[in-house]
């Protein structure tokens, strides 16, 4: 009677470890660590819709396939609350991402998927959509980070000519701020990975080719094909 138990407990784990794993960030949707999805939010201390975006982004990084960065913008800073993270050069390139996927943008809290697809981040469900949606299959450029530089290796896709390497610093893990003004005055909020800064590594146009890299503390590498903010088409990150 207590083998048959057992046996019935063990299989019981069995059919909900899939389901449990498939949950992780809120998601019922597989994860697939050969091709992490890069998470860009665009938030901003003026927006009340950002917070909750904030959270999911949170939520999500806990997947293992997903690299999340959250960029600080200060779009909404006329309506009387400067962001105290934001810089100029991140809503820079959020206007370009938004040029680059033919959307009139930009707007808060704004997702880009690996420069591919955007949202805004703050319902789960549509989240979990568009990630029904991805590609799944390894990414055709492989990263590596080591010893001062990042090793760029693999194919362009066919068409391309070129793609851009971006580097992305950042804070690892949660930063809080409480604005003192504008729609989240006297809310704390909480920014996950927040971006500090971004720059360009040069070009790649196939084959192997290491980069001089200067990354002390966190940071995500990632090959954009036609320039900074096209599609990833490889990427890494160093915690």
């Amino acid at each position: 009677m207590k083998s048959a138990s057992r046996l019935l407990c063990a299989l019981i784990v069995l059919m909900i470890a899939p389901a449990a794993s498939g949950q992780r960030g809120g998601m019922n949707v597989p994860e697939h660590a050969g091709r992490p999805v890069v998470m860009e939010l665009f938030s901003s201390q003026g927006c009340g819709n950002c917070p909750a975006a904030n959270e999911n982004i949170a939520l999500l990084a806990e997947r293992s396939d997903v690299i999340a960065l959250t960029y600080p913008v200060g779009i909404w800073d006329y309506l009387g609350w400067d962001d105290t993270f934001a810089k100029p050069e991140f809503t820079d390139r959020q206007k370009r991402y938004n040029r680059a996927l033919n959307y009139r943008g930009p707007y808060t809290p704004q997702v880009v998927y690996s420069g591919r697809v955007h949202g805004p981040g703050t319902n789960i469900k549509d989240i979990e959509e568009a990630f029904g949606r991805r590609d799944i299959t390894p990414y055709p450029v492989s990263v590596s980070l080591a010893d001062g530089g990042a090793t760029i290796t693999g194919a362009l896709p066919q068409g391309v000519e070129k793609a851009g390497i971006v580097v992305v610093h950042f804070r690892p893990g949660v930063t809080k701020v409480t604005p003192g003004g504008g729609a989240n005055k006297g809310k704390p909020m909480s920014y996950w990975n927040l971006v500090t800064k971004f720059e360009s590594l040069g070009e790649w146009t196939g084959g192997s080719k290491r980069y001089a890299l200067s990354c002390p503390s966190s940071c995500v590498v990632m090959v954009q094909k036609n320039g900074m903010e096209g599609m990833v088409i490889g990427a890494a990150q160093k915690k």
